[in-house]
């Protein structure tokens, strides 16, 4: 009967060990996203030439250089 107890016990401990983890790791994810999604802002004149891009269709990359000033 003692044995049935302390594992019980042992098995609540390992519960609580796991959602304590659990916690941690889900905070760790919302801390790295936080930080990913601050590394990787897009600026807003990117965004503009992208938007510029998808209404005039593809083109080459000698017209995306003389458009936009940068090589592709």
């Amino acid at each position: 009967m003692k044995s049935d107890m302390s594992e019980t016990v042992f098995n609540h401990q390992i519960l609580n060990e796991l959602a304590f983890l659990k916690e941690k790791i889900l905070k760790i994810e919302m801390e790295v996203s936080e930080i990913n999604d601050d590394i990787h802002q897009v600026r807003p004149e990117y965004l503009k030439k992208l938007e510029a891009i998808k209404k005039e269709g593809t083109i080459s990359s000698a017209e995306f250089e003389k458009k936009f000033g940068t090589r592709i």
